[in-house]
């Protein structure tokens, strides 16, 4: 028998752990999903979009949030009205 040989890919870097707590996203609106593109953080392959139509990470728009408070770049989508809440 022979030995299959794999090919490594270089694997890109993820985003570096902010200090600060992450806030989740909600991109599940159709609206966040488009043909496959690079991160424009990372740089792998994603079918996800920002609110200005940009290819990124959900994790990695969050990890970027959290490094960059007050900064507007990646936000949730407004909750729909009239539904239940996590709230106590």
């Amino acid at each position: 028998m022979t030995a299959r040989r794999r090919h490594l890919r270089a694997v890109p870097t993820p985003p570096e752990t902010p200090a600060a707590p992450l806030q989740l996203l909600d991109w599940r609106h159709h609206s966040h999903f488009g043909r496959p593109a690079p991160c424009v953080l990372c740089g792998t392959t994603t079918p996800l979009r920002s609110h200005a139509n940009e290819p990124v990470h959900k994790v990695c728009a969050e990890s970027w949030n959290a490094a960059h408070p007050g900064e507007m770049r990646f936000v949730c989508d407004p909750p729909q009205g009239g539904g239940a809440t996590d709230h106590a």
